[in-house]
């Protein structure tokens, strides 16, 4: 899509300080085409603007169903190194040309094929000691073979019922 046919409406244009930018929202209008391109919309902002395509970054666009106009937020800052420094890496590869991305995403992904994975740690073998019945491990493994027989007291106490009143004085 060409940059000419973009027709751009700004509905809110503010100064942030801290970050040395301006955050617009757009009305983009595109009679007769498709939603436009972050690229196309990068070059058509900056030349409103009067700044370099690099200090410009889309940051979403929407357009509604059936309609023939999009909803943008772009940020136009200052200077294009506070915008790198600024601007999460997602959203400067979205506004790269297609080409540039690809190139972009290799280099991102040979770069995770360099760096070493660290190993998983084992997990630590337990120390025979006491466990938590003061038994030692080996005399609580002995039990466990044994099967059913060796079922501590506390258990067999919660599976009664609890009982009240004239019940329990009775016993």
């Amino acid at each position: 899509m060409m940059v000419e046919q973009v027709d751009l409406r700004v509905k809110q244009d503010t100064y942030n300080p801290l970050f040395k930018r301006k955050e617009v929202s757009l009305e983009v209008e595109h009679d007769g085409a498709g939603t436009p391109s972050r690229v196309d919309l990068r070059k058509a902002v900056a030349a409103k603007f009067n700044t370099k395509v690099d200090n410009v970054y889309v940051i979403d666009v929407e357009t509604s169903t059936g309609t023939q106009n999009a909803e943008c937020l772009v940020e136009v800052y200052d200077d294009a190194k506070v915008a790198e420094q600024t601007v999460p890496k997602h959203i400067q590869t979205r506004n790269l040309p297609t080409e540039e991305r690809k190139k972009a995403r290799e280099q991102e992904e040979k770069k995770e094929e360099a760096k070493p994975k660290p190993k998983a740690a084992k997990p630590a073998e337990p120390k025979a000691g006491k466990t938590a019945e003061g038994k030692t491990e080996a005399k609580a493994e002995k039990q466990e073979g044994e099967g059913k027989e060796a079922k501590p007291k506390a258990e067999t106490k919660t599976s009664e019922a609890p009982k009240k009143g004239k019940e329990l004085e009775s016993k």
